[in-house]
């Protein structure tokens, strides 16, 4: 007897909600991250009962002054099983006011190449104590891919400004995006909390082969040529075929790609649309002649 051993995961907490001071009429944001096959599905709770509507990775709300010492936690399901955070518990201070947060830069709207580097900075003021010090600041940025996110740079304080660098290979997905947020403290430990996404730009790449119809590889997964693909920009990406290969009884050789490239070879992917051709000959012939029939 053969058996087939699943090779899906279960869910795993990668990053667990933080608890929160947040001032009565403020919002409170929680955040967690989780591993494991997809598709991955969140439910957030308040103590162990579900709050209608919370199915995202993060929890958003304006507290009132019943809400201090609740806890709150996400229970994240898979076919395969599913995991609970931590729970977070919030705080909610009546005196003061909550400080005010602002992602300068990147500008909202800004866009991303893979291979680069992204620059964010920002401010942070509080009515009690003025323009707040780096040491308030703390800067997260999570990696975002469909209805789920991996942590991308961990928690970090003690600055108001920092960059990271954007993968050039990876996640070849074009419905990503990367969010960085941003939480200021003030002395009395009331928090505010932002985010800001940029967006990939995106290409279209086709493969083609001379004559039409043969077979050509995107990442090593064969296709049939004329085919196309989306990726974003400045992925590095492998294109190839096989040689020789059969069509309609005749053997064709592989002889070139178009940007001359090797029979598979990686390349980057432009800013604007772009074709690549893979050229073969018939076998035993010298090549296509005018009119473009092999014989």
């Amino acid at each position: 007897r053969v058996r087939f051993a699943s090779q899906a995961q279960a869910p795993a907490i990668t990053q667990h909600p933080a608890s929160t001071s947040v001032a009565a009429g403020q919002q409170a944001t929680f955040t967690v991250a989780a591993s494991g096959s997809q598709p991955l599905s969140f439910q957030w709770q308040r103590g162990t009962t579900n709050i209608a509507g919370a199915t995202s990775a993060t929890l958003s709300f304006v507290v009132s002054a019943q809400d201090n010492g609740a806890a709150f936690r996400a229970v994240v399901t898979n076919s395969s099983g599913s995991a609970t955070s931590n729970a977070a518990t919030l705080t909610v201070t009546a005196t003061g006011s909550a400080p005010a947060a602002n992602i300068v830069t990147p500008a909202s709207g800004t866009t991303y190449r893979a291979g680069t580097t992204v620059s964010y900075s920002g401010t942070g003021s509080d009515a009690q104590d003025g323009n707040l010090p780096p040491s308030a600041f703390t800067w997260e940025v999570l990696f975002h891919h469909d209805t789920h996110n991996h942590p991308f740079v961990a928690p970090t304080n003690g600055s108001t400004s920092g960059s990271f660098s954007i993968p050039n290979r990876g996640e070849t997905a074009t419905n990503v995006w990367y969010r960085i947020h941003l939480t200021v403290r003030d002395s009395s430990g009331l928090t505010h909390s932002v985010f800001r996404d940029i967006d990939p730009e995106v290409a279209t790449v086709s493969l083609q082969t001379n004559p039409a119809g043969l077979g050509v590889l995107l990442d090593g997964s064969p296709l049939t040529a004329p085919a196309s693909f989306s990726s974003v920009v400045g992925m590095i990406r492998s294109i190839g075929t096989t040689s020789p290969q059969t069509s309609n009884g005749t053997q064709f050789d592989f002889s070139s790609w178009s940007d001359g490239g090797a029979l598979t070879h990686e390349i980057t992917t432009p800013s604007s649309a772009r074709g690549f051709m893979a050229t073969f000959l018939a076998g035993g012939s010298a090549g296509p002649i005018a009119d473009g029939i092999y014989r």
